[in-house]
């Protein structure tokens, strides 16, 4: 990190006010009476014991046919110099910034992620260890597809903050041997098998099967992400889960695409870290995730009677064998409903998961 040059000494305003005095042949008195202003006033300003105002700025430029600028610039960068060298100055503010900017750190304290400390070093240490990183200067990097609402820009802080967590619950958890053939028949079936929403406390356990390793974790505010696919560092392939917006219906979904991730080779078991096209051309990959998971609930995309009812919503899930919820919340998807309409009707997932609010 460069360090901005700092001069080693700054004269005070009064010192180039004397020079030009001297250099003009004029006394202080003289100078006072021009300014219109008391002498001790001239003096104290001379003398450092007094700082340049604007209207003195002024009235000295008027003088000397000078800038005012010039003279209040020789009094701030007076000022500063001296607050630097004489005040009980916090060398650690910008080590404190920096980590802000790297996590919502705050906020991971919170929630128990990282130590309640005062302790700059310490503090340090332990967001090196939670993002898995040697320093402070290194940029984190997470070998992740993520279903998230800024797909299109760079992973934030609070995402990356999300990632490492997920990363480290699910590098504690042993599942079986990874089974691609398995895992597809299990996605398939997945959308029925939720038929009844209380059969979301067996996601991870039908998963664990297939040899993924199912983390369901609250998000952090304004995160922006639904979920996440990736191999963790334990080497373990992995689905993370946030619950934003607490609704069944995108929990499901949501589950599938990140399964259809995995399946569509988006992340691979070779890869420790991000590599960065993974989210620069996100957009195509989340699309064609999109599609399979779509079609795992509706084979042939979803045909309902018209006008949309709750009768006619629940003839549909009847004949697809889904959940009331998959439904609307597909039509909502294709803009046939509003976001809002027939909320009522969708489960709040983490009262299904026996989730407490974070």
């Amino acid at each position: 990190m460069s360090e901005a040059f700092v001069p080693a000494e700054v004269f005070p305003p009064g010192e180039y006010l004397r020079d030009e005095l001297e250099a003009r042949g004029w006394t202080e008195t003289e100078f006072a009476q021009i300014l219109g202003r008391p002498v001790q006033a001239v003096s104290e300003i001379i003398n450092d014991r007094k700082d340049i105002t604007p209207e003195t700025a002024l009235a000295i430029s008027d003088a000397f046919g000078t800038s005012p600028d010039l003279w209040l610039n020789l009094q701030s960068a007076h000022k500063l110099h001296r607050a630097r060298t004489t005040s009980d100055r916090d060398s650690n503010v910008a080590r404190r910034a920096h980590l802000r900017s790297m996590l919502p750190v705050r906020e991971l304290q919170n929630r128990g992620w990282l130590p309640e400390t005062d302790d700059i070093d310490r503090l340090e240490t332990a967001v090196c260890e939670f993002l898995r990183i040697g320093s402070v200067e290194e940029t984190p990097r997470l070998a992740v597809a993520a279903r998230r609402a800024n797909d299109d820009e760079d992973l934030s802080p609070t995402q990356i903050g999300w990632l490492a967590r997920v990363d480290a619950l699910a590098s504690g958890l042993e599942v079986d041997r990874f089974d691609e053939r398995q895992l597809a028949e299990q996605a398939m079936a997945m959308a029925s098998l939720l038929r009844d929403p209380f059969e979301v406390r067996n996601v991870a356990d039908w998963l664990t099967e297939c040899g993924v390793a199912l983390v369901v974790e609250l998000p952090l505010r304004s995160s922006k992400i639904d979920g996440a696919a990736f191999y963790a560092s334990s080497g373990v392939a992995a689905v993370a889960l946030s619950t934003r917006g607490n609704r069944f219906d995108s929990f499901v979904f949501t589950l599938l695409h990140e399964v259809a991730h995995l399946l569509l080779g988006h992340v691979q078991a070779d890869r420790a870290h991000l590599d960065e096209s993974i989210e620069r051309d996100s957009h195509g990959r989340e699309a064609e995730a999109n599609a399979l998971a779509a079609s795992w609930i509706f084979r042939d995309g979803l045909d309902i009677e018209a006008p949309i009812t709750t009768s006619s919503i629940v003839k549909a899930a009847e004949r697809y064998g889904v959940h009331p919820s998959l439904v609307i919340g597909r039509l909502q998807w294709d803009d046939r409903l509003h976001w809002n309409q027939f909320r009522a009707h969708i489960p709040r997932v983490r009262t299904l998961i026996g989730a407490s609010e974070a």
